[in-house]
């Protein structure tokens, strides 16, 4: 497929090929939406929207705008979850930690009709929290200290304790929508925002020649903000993003789920079941990732093989209808079960790597000690391992929750009352 514009210097922004009828909306520092939102900055990028830090010249206050392609559903799912949780009447703890819907309009531009979500502002997610601290920002362990690991752990656990107390499942369960709150910032100036986010930096956008876009592209494309220096976070997390979000009683076709594989629990790769049992795997899998700062299981090329391989090391043999309709066990056990070889001398594919030894391994691989580029911490000390009696009832918490039966597995309610979560 030909390209429509010249690529760029720079991988941290949306495809720009998306800019096109039906995709994203071109937007340029100082736009102003819905007569009242001034776009200051960029927070972000996703395949379906691009988020922006506003600032409301009616309100006073500081939001997000979330600015979904003109051809995307799914930021008619998010907003009707968003719109049924806010109608709910709770004081329930959970309900604290996902994100609210402050306002939603819609505008016409080049590229079609396009929904806006405006949020409150939030951090970096977890997820772009442990990148930037793997890629040089921040050297030494790669994950947060432990106490507010236990924070976030157990607030997420609530948020998605009170979706499926009212019969929704997220269906999106990952490391990337995790967001750290922000204390307010809504007494920033906006000269104040910018010089604590970093001056907005831009490139061009150019056509490829022969290529006529017009006013479905932007002049140029913004990076996201900088990475706000830690003294401005809170301890407590937020749950967002409910573009794959389901009720209970109507789950997606495992077809189309939207859940990266790592993620997903063993059944949705073998049967036609996605259910809150199936949301209590994934979940127990961001739990593992916030508190070791790597991920439970890794697929270097993208496939489920891999992930399910990876199941198997850690849990051993699959159950028996799954066993024998993996296709893909034979590029890694012979016809015997025996873990195959790639070669003379090399560990087998299948070797064990049960949790316990995955949970002793954490932090047993720091680098340098951990700079933040603020006087804050809120980074694990290098070489901290988990203590003895946390690593046993982590262990512990884990085996329950990654059950093979899915009608074995803790189930949400469970997981809060579990010691390692309600401490």
């Amino acid at each position: 497929m030909s390209r429509r514009y010249l690529p760029l210097a720079v991988d941290t922004v949306e495809d720009i090929e998306g800019y096109k009828p039906g995709g994203y909306h071109p937007v340029h520092l100082g736009d102003t939406f819905d007569g009242r939102y001034k776009i200051l900055h960029k927070l972000g990028s996703g395949g379906f929207s691009t988020t922006w830090l506003a600032r409301d010249t009616v309100g006073k206050r500081y939001y997000a705008l979330k600015i979904v392609k003109a051809a995307e559903t799914a930021a008619s799912t998010e907003l009707r979850t968003l719109e049924k949780l806010a109608a709910i009447q709770s004081d329930d703890c959970g309900r604290h930690h996902i994100r609210n819907l402050a306002a939603y309009f819609t505008f016409q531009g080049p590229n079609g009709l396009h929904n806006c979500l405006v949020t409150e502002v939030a951090g970096p997610s977890l997820n772009r929290l442990y990148n930037v601290i793997g890629h040089g920002y921040a050297q030494g362990s790669r994950r947060l200290r432990a106490d507010i690991a236990r924070t976030a752990t157990r607030q997420l656990v609530q948020a998605v304790h009170f979706l499926h107390s009212q019969r929704i499942c997220h269906g999106d369960l990952t490391l990337s929508n995790v967001l750290l709150k922000l204390k307010s910032i809504d007494d920033w100036t906006e000269d104040e925002v910018l010089e604590r986010l970093g001056t907005p930096s831009t490139q061009d956008l150019v056509a490829a020649p022969g290529t006529h876009p017009g006013d479905s592209a932007p002049r140029y494309v913004v990076e996201p903000a900088s990475m706000p220096d830690a003294k401005y976070f809170t301890h407590d997390v937020l749950l967002v993003d409910f573009g794959e979000a389901f009720p209970v009683d109507s789950p997606p076709r495992p077809e189309d789920i939207g859940i990266p594989v790592k993620y997903r629990a063993p059944e949705t790769f073998f049967e036609s079941k996605v259910s809150p049992a199936s949301e209590a795997w994934s979940l127990a899998c961001v739990l593992y990732e916030i508190r070791a700062g790597d991920p439970l299981f890794t697929s270097i090329m993208g496939g489920r093989d891999e992930i399910i391989m990876q199941m198997v090391q850690m849990k051993g043999k699959l159950l028996g209808p799954w066993w024998s309709s993996w296709d893909g066990r034979s590029m890694f056990v012979d016809d015997d079960d025996e873990p195959l070889k790639e070669r003379t001398n090399v560990a087998p594919r299948a070797q064990e790597y049960p949790l316990e030894g995955m949970i002793a391994e954490i932090g047993g691989e720091d680098e340098e000690e951990a700079f933040f580029g603020s006087e804050v911490s809120i980074l694990e000390p290098k070489d901290t391992k988990v203590p003895p009696d946390e690593a046993e009832s982590m262990r512990d918490f884990l085996e329950g929750a990654l059950r093979w039966a899915p009608e074995e597995r803790l189930s949400v309610a469970q997981m809060l009352r579990h010691p390692w979560i309600a401490g």
